[in-house]
Parts: structure tokens; sequence; C-alpha cells
């Protein structure tokens, strides 16, 4: 695939990271959850995010009456391991740039759960959704769009190999 030179990716991740989560997504027996950690950027006039670390959460509760999956947890719980990660990075410029969870068997898209979840906490036009499907070994991003008929759409991403 041949790109302009002014292209410009609205994301990127470290290669170690995307690994870790799909491990992360393929030991897993139920749906997992996690932050996306990173940085905001802007080149050219267009803004993108670099996702240099993840922050999960294990044990969805499955729920036969909507199909669909609620995660245990808060995410105040985890806002003191943020807050670490930061120092331990030394980088306080570093962001909650967007969400991952899995969909174990299920394909890559956003359910209403997941589309409510991105516009209630992710609403920023920074911030993405990454679903991995570890079963059929899928993933894709996607961020809002309110011009679509689901009210979200897909991303490109490169990976950033170290």
């Amino acid at each position: 695939m041949s790109l302009p030179d002014k292209y410009v990716f609205p994301v990127y991740i470290y290669k170690d990271i995307l690994d870790e989560i799909k491990n992360v997504c393929k030991k897993a027996k139920l749906e997992v959850f996690g932050y996306l950690i990173g940085t905001i950027h802007t080149w050219n006039k267009k803004t993108y995010i670099i996702i240099e670390d993840q922050l999960f959460l294990i044990g969805a509760v499955h729920s036969d009456k909507y199909s669909t999956s609620q995660i245990e947890g808060t995410a105040g719980k985890y806002e003191k391991k943020f807050q670490k990660l930061k120092r331990k990075k030394n980088n306080q410029e570093l962001r909650i740039v967007g969400w991952w969870h899995s969909h174990p068997g299920f394909s890559c898209f956003l359910s209403r759960t997941d589309l409510h979840t991105q516009e209630a906490f992710f609403y920023e036009s920074y911030q993405v959704a990454l679903v991995v499907d570890p079963i059929k070994k899928e993933l894709a991003f996607f961020t809002l769009d309110g011009k679509s008929d689901n009210r979200y759409k897909e991303i490109s991403y490169a990976v950033i190999k170290p």
C-alpha cells in the first residue's frame, strides 16, 4: 500500500503493547477489558495518538439475557495504577487515550454496550476502542462517527516496532 508523504495514521501502537494485549485476550476465558495509555500529538494539522502502555481488568460477567457481557470493576479502582504508571515512566503527559476489550469468537465490532461505553467514557475525538477476537485472530480500532448509521467507524493504525 502506498501512502502520501503527509499521511498520518490516527493510531500508533507499540508492538510489545499490542502483543501483550493479544496475549491477555488469548489466555482469558471470559472477555477482558483494559485502558489504552498514551500521548496525544499533532502533525500537519492532524491529531494522532501513540499508545505506549495499557492497564487491564479481568472478570467479565456474561449475561444470557442480553447476549452481552458486563465488566466487573470500577474506573476509580485503577486510577492508582494509572498514577503509578505515570510516575514509573516519568511522563505526566500520559493520558487514557481509549480502551480495549476482547470479543472471543464474536469478531470485531462495537456492540450496543460497547458503543454506550465509548460514548459515555471515551468520547474525546482522539479516544479509540480496540477490539480483539483471539479466536478468529482479528483486531480493529474504532472511533465514534456521528455520520454513520451505527455511530462508529473502523480506523487505520500503525504498529511501532522497536
